[in-house]
Protein backbone atom coordinates (compact mmCIF):
# COMPACT_ATOMS: atom_id res chain seq x y z
CA UNK A 1 0.00 0.00 0.00
CA UNK A 2 1.24 3.49 -0.83
CA UNK A 3 2.03 6.07 1.82
CA UNK A 4 -0.76 8.42 0.67
CA UNK A 5 -3.28 5.57 0.71
CA UNK A 6 -2.34 4.59 4.28
CA UNK A 7 -2.86 8.17 5.40
CA UNK A 8 -6.07 8.48 3.40
CA UNK A 9 -7.40 5.33 5.04
CA UNK A 10 -6.47 6.76 8.45
CA UNK A 11 -8.23 9.97 7.47
CA UNK A 12 -11.42 8.07 6.63
CA UNK A 13 -11.38 6.36 10.02
CA UNK A 14 -10.68 9.60 11.89
CA UNK A 15 -13.43 11.44 10.02
CA UNK A 16 -15.91 8.79 11.08
CA UNK A 17 -14.67 8.99 14.66
CA UNK A 18 -14.94 12.79 14.56
CA UNK A 19 -18.54 12.51 13.43
CA UNK A 20 -19.32 10.02 16.18
CA UNK A 21 -17.78 12.18 18.89
CA UNK A 22 -19.69 15.24 17.67
CA UNK A 23 -22.92 13.27 17.48
CA UNK A 24 -22.47 11.94 21.01
CA UNK A 25 -22.11 15.52 22.24
CA UNK A 26 -25.29 16.43 20.39
CA UNK A 27 -27.13 13.44 21.88
CA UNK A 28 -25.97 14.29 25.40
CA UNK A 29 -27.23 17.84 24.90
CA UNK A 30 -30.55 16.63 23.53
CA UNK A 31 -30.98 14.23 26.45
CA UNK A 32 -30.64 17.16 28.84
CA UNK A 33 -32.94 19.36 26.74
CA UNK A 34 -36.47 19.10 28.10
CA UNK A 35 -37.86 22.60 27.56
CA UNK A 36 -41.02 21.28 25.88
CA UNK A 37 -41.67 18.95 28.80
CA UNK A 38 -41.00 21.66 31.37
CA UNK A 39 -43.31 24.02 29.50
CA UNK A 40 -46.08 21.39 29.49
CA UNK A 41 -45.54 20.75 33.22
CA UNK A 42 -45.73 24.48 33.97
CA UNK A 43 -48.89 24.82 31.88
CA UNK A 44 -50.49 21.88 33.68
CA UNK A 45 -49.56 23.34 37.07
CA UNK A 46 -51.10 26.69 36.14
CA UNK A 47 -54.25 24.91 34.98
CA UNK A 48 -54.41 23.00 38.26
CA UNK A 49 -54.04 26.24 40.21
CA UNK A 50 -56.72 27.94 38.11
CA UNK A 51 -59.08 25.03 38.71
CA UNK A 52 -58.50 25.11 42.46
CA UNK A 53 -59.14 28.84 42.49
CA UNK A 54 -62.33 28.42 40.43
CA UNK A 55 -63.58 25.71 42.78
CA UNK A 56 -62.84 27.90 45.78
CA UNK A 57 -64.81 30.75 44.21
CA UNK A 58 -67.68 28.38 43.42
CA UNK A 59 -67.79 27.10 47.01
CA UNK A 60 -67.74 30.67 48.30
CA UNK A 61 -70.62 31.58 46.00
CA UNK A 62 -72.57 28.50 47.12
CA UNK A 63 -72.00 29.42 50.77
CA UNK A 64 -73.19 32.96 50.19
CA UNK A 65 -76.38 31.72 48.49
CA UNK A 66 -76.97 29.22 51.28
CA UNK A 67 -76.48 31.87 53.97
CA UNK A 68 -78.72 34.31 52.12
CA UNK A 69 -81.48 31.72 51.84
CA UNK A 70 -81.14 31.03 55.56
CA UNK A 71 -81.53 34.73 56.29
CA UNK A 72 -84.66 34.83 54.12
CA UNK A 73 -86.04 31.76 55.84
CA UNK A 74 -85.45 33.28 59.27
CA UNK A 75 -86.94 36.63 58.25
CA UNK A 76 -90.01 34.97 56.72
CA UNK A 77 -90.42 32.87 59.84
CA UNK A 78 -90.52 36.04 61.89
CA UNK A 79 -92.83 37.70 59.35
CA UNK A 80 -95.38 34.92 59.27
CA UNK A 81 -94.87 33.50 62.75
CA UNK A 82 -97.49 35.74 64.30
CA UNK A 83 -95.25 37.07 67.02
CA UNK A 84 -94.87 40.49 65.42
CA UNK A 85 -98.15 42.47 65.34
CA UNK A 86 -96.94 46.03 65.00
CA UNK A 87 -97.86 47.13 61.44
CA UNK A 88 -94.72 49.23 61.02
CA UNK A 89 -92.49 46.39 62.17
CA UNK A 90 -94.30 44.03 59.82
CA UNK A 91 -93.87 46.45 56.92
CA UNK A 92 -90.18 46.88 57.68
CA UNK A 93 -89.77 43.12 57.83
CA UNK A 94 -91.56 42.70 54.49
CA UNK A 95 -89.20 45.24 52.95
CA UNK A 96 -86.25 43.43 54.46
CA UNK A 97 -87.40 40.08 53.03
CA UNK A 98 -87.88 41.69 49.59
CA UNK A 99 -84.40 43.19 49.79
CA UNK A 100 -82.91 39.86 50.86
CA UNK A 101 -84.61 38.12 47.93
CA UNK A 102 -83.31 40.72 45.46
CA UNK A 103 -79.78 40.24 46.74
CA UNK A 104 -80.32 36.47 46.60
CA UNK A 105 -80.97 36.84 42.87
CA UNK A 106 -77.63 38.66 42.53
CA UNK A 107 -75.85 35.94 44.52
CA UNK A 108 -77.46 33.18 42.45
CA UNK A 109 -76.23 34.90 39.27
CA UNK A 110 -72.74 34.99 40.77
CA UNK A 111 -73.08 31.33 41.70
CA UNK A 112 -74.02 30.45 38.13
CA UNK A 113 -71.05 32.41 36.79
CA UNK A 114 -68.78 30.64 39.28
CA UNK A 115 -70.13 27.25 38.21
CA UNK A 116 -69.54 28.05 34.54
CA UNK A 117 -66.02 29.31 35.33
CA UNK A 118 -65.32 26.10 37.25
CA UNK A 119 -66.51 23.97 34.33
CA UNK A 120 -64.27 25.89 31.92
CA UNK A 121 -61.29 25.63 34.27
CA UNK A 122 -61.92 21.90 34.68
CA UNK A 123 -61.97 21.45 30.90
CA UNK A 124 -58.74 23.43 30.49
CA UNK A 125 -57.13 21.40 33.27
CA UNK A 126 -58.21 18.18 31.57
CA UNK A 127 -56.76 19.33 28.24
CA UNK A 128 -53.45 20.45 29.78
CA UNK A 129 -53.15 17.15 31.66
CA UNK A 130 -53.70 15.26 28.41
CA UNK A 131 -51.15 17.44 26.61
CA UNK A 132 -48.66 16.83 29.40
CA UNK A 133 -49.11 13.07 29.12
CA UNK A 134 -48.56 13.21 25.35
CA UNK A 135 -45.47 15.38 25.83
CA UNK A 136 -44.11 12.99 28.45
CA UNK A 137 -44.60 10.03 26.12
CA UNK A 138 -42.89 11.84 23.25
CA UNK A 139 -40.02 12.90 25.51
CA UNK A 140 -39.61 9.36 26.79
CA UNK A 141 -39.71 7.89 23.29
CA UNK A 142 -37.23 10.47 22.00
CA UNK A 143 -34.89 9.80 24.94
CA UNK A 144 -35.03 6.05 24.34
CA UNK A 145 -34.27 6.53 20.65
CA UNK A 146 -31.32 8.80 21.45
CA UNK A 147 -29.95 6.36 24.03
CA UNK A 148 -30.21 3.50 21.54
CA UNK A 149 -28.42 5.58 18.90
CA UNK A 150 -25.76 6.55 21.43
CA UNK A 151 -25.14 2.91 22.31
CA UNK A 152 -25.02 1.91 18.65
CA UNK A 153 -22.50 4.54 17.57
CA UNK A 154 -20.34 3.90 20.63
CA UNK A 155 -20.02 0.33 19.39
CA UNK A 156 -19.08 1.72 15.97
CA UNK A 157 -16.48 3.93 17.66
CA UNK A 158 -14.97 0.93 19.43
CA UNK A 159 -14.70 -0.95 16.14
CA UNK A 160 -13.16 2.07 14.40
CA UNK A 161 -10.62 2.50 17.19
CA UNK A 162 -9.49 -1.08 16.58
CA UNK A 163 -9.23 -0.36 12.86
CA UNK A 164 -7.30 2.82 13.59
CA UNK A 165 -4.80 1.03 15.82
CA UNK A 166 -4.29 -1.57 13.09
CA UNK A 167 -3.78 1.15 10.46
CA UNK A 168 -1.19 2.94 12.59
CA UNK A 169 1.11 -0.06 12.59
CA UNK A 170 1.95 0.48 8.89
CA UNK A 171 2.44 4.27 9.09
CA UNK A 172 5.85 5.75 9.82
CA UNK A 173 6.33 8.12 12.74
CA UNK A 174 7.23 11.01 10.42
CA UNK A 175 4.15 10.51 8.24
CA UNK A 176 1.95 10.26 11.33
CA UNK A 177 3.43 13.46 12.77
CA UNK A 178 2.77 15.29 9.48
CA UNK A 179 -0.75 13.92 9.32
CA UNK A 180 -1.47 14.89 12.93
CA UNK A 181 -0.21 18.44 12.41
CA UNK A 182 -2.33 18.90 9.28
CA UNK A 183 -5.38 17.56 11.10
CA UNK A 184 -4.94 20.30 13.68
CA UNK A 185 -4.50 23.11 11.17
CA UNK A 186 -6.95 21.97 8.46
CA UNK A 187 -10.12 21.46 10.44
CA UNK A 188 -9.61 17.75 10.90
CA UNK A 189 -8.94 16.95 7.23
CA UNK A 190 -5.27 16.21 6.52
CA UNK A 191 -5.66 14.12 3.35
CA UNK A 192 -7.67 15.10 0.28
CA UNK A 193 -8.56 12.82 -2.59
CA UNK A 194 -7.88 14.08 -6.12
CA UNK A 195 -11.14 14.32 -8.09
CA UNK A 196 -11.38 15.65 -11.66
CA UNK A 197 -7.77 16.88 -11.50
CA UNK A 198 -8.59 19.00 -8.44
CA UNK A 199 -8.16 18.88 -4.67
CA UNK A 200 -11.45 17.63 -3.24
CA UNK A 201 -10.91 19.63 -0.04
CA UNK A 202 -10.37 23.14 -1.40
CA UNK A 203 -11.37 22.65 -5.05
CA UNK A 204 -8.19 24.05 -6.56
CA UNK A 205 -7.07 22.57 -9.90
CA UNK A 206 -3.76 20.70 -9.82
CA UNK A 207 -1.08 21.30 -12.41
CA UNK A 208 0.27 18.49 -14.58
CA UNK A 209 3.50 18.11 -12.65
CA UNK A 210 1.71 17.73 -9.33
CA UNK A 211 -0.74 15.25 -10.82
CA UNK A 212 2.13 13.20 -12.16
CA UNK A 213 3.95 13.29 -8.82
CA UNK A 214 0.78 12.17 -7.03
CA UNK A 215 1.05 8.84 -8.83
CA UNK A 216 4.14 7.95 -6.83
CA UNK A 217 3.30 5.40 -4.10
CA UNK A 218 6.25 6.40 -1.92
CA UNK A 219 6.02 10.17 -2.18
CA UNK A 220 3.91 12.59 -0.13
CA UNK A 221 2.59 15.48 -2.19
CA UNK A 222 0.64 18.50 -0.99
CA UNK A 223 -2.03 20.70 -2.52
CA UNK A 224 -0.35 23.99 -3.41
CA UNK A 225 -3.35 25.97 -2.11
CA UNK A 226 -4.51 24.30 1.12
CA UNK A 227 -1.40 22.24 1.89
CA UNK A 228 -3.24 18.96 2.45
CA UNK A 229 -1.75 15.62 1.52
CA UNK A 230 -3.02 14.48 -1.88
CA UNK A 231 -4.28 10.97 -2.53
CA UNK A 232 -4.82 10.13 -6.18
CA UNK A 233 -7.08 7.12 -5.57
Amino acid sequence: MSRPFKLYRLQQIDSQLDWIHNRIQEIDHLLKEDSALQEAIAHAELSDQALQKARKEMRRAEDEVRQQRLKIEQSESSLYGGKIRNPKELKDLENEVASLKRYLSVLEDRQLEAMLAEEEAAERQKQSAAELEVTRQKHSQRSNELMQERERILKDASRLEDERNAALTSISADDLALYTQLRKTRRGVAVAKVADRACSACGSTLNAALLSAAHSPNQINHCEVCGRILYLG
